[in-house]
């Protein structure tokens, strides 16, 4: 994969549309289907995309907002990592809620059409927060959104069974 590289800290380089390509075939080999996604929005002009990370500085959020003030923008946060970390584990949470006209709440299996939803929903509202969650932070997720004192539209979507992600079957492991 030409122009993938990842930092010291384990994290994919993004410089130029080679590394926009190969963190796309990356994400889709891991499963990450909706962050793929959005990153193919992003390499399709569709919008400006932003992963948060749980400590990315304050500094980096900002430069993304001045630099998309008057387009269609997606800001990621990907606590469906294993780590239930919650809004409290996300340096950026409340600020990134601030800066957002619409807000998904994802506590479900990926789907495409979710993830159309949400840069559909940027090209109508300019910034849209998604949230990707398990049920185990789902509520708390959720309650924070809905605390917002400036009421950004919410669209919450929950597992189908119940439990995101499903456990896992270490039998088929072996």
């Amino acid at each position: 994969m030409s122009g993938a590289r990842f930092t010291d800290r384990g994290r994919l380089r993004i410089e130029n549309a080679a590394d926009l390509a190969a963190a796309i075939s990356i994400n889709e080999q891991a499963g990450a289907i909706g962050q793929a996604y959005l990153m193919r929005a992003l390499m399709a002009g569709r919008i400006a995309f932003f992963s948060l990370l749980p400590d990315s500085s304050s500094s980096s959020f900002k430069a993304f907002q001045r630099l998309t003030s008057r387009r269609p923008a997606v800001a990621l946060v990907g606590d469906d990592d294993g780590f239930d970390r919650g809004p409290d584990g996300w340096r950026l949470a409340e600020r990134a809620l601030r800066w957002a006209t619409a807000v998904l709440v994802h506590g479900a299996g990926a789907e495409i059409g979710h993830y159309e939803a949400a840069i559909v929903a940027a090209e109508l509202v300019r910034r849209t927060l998604v949230i990707e969650c398990s049920s185990a932070t789902l509520d708390a997720w959720t309650a924070l959104v809905r605390a917002a004192p400036h009421r950004p539209m919410v669209l919450v979507i929950v597992p189908r069974g119940g439990v995101h992600p499903l456990p896992m079957d270490k039998g088929a492991m072996q």
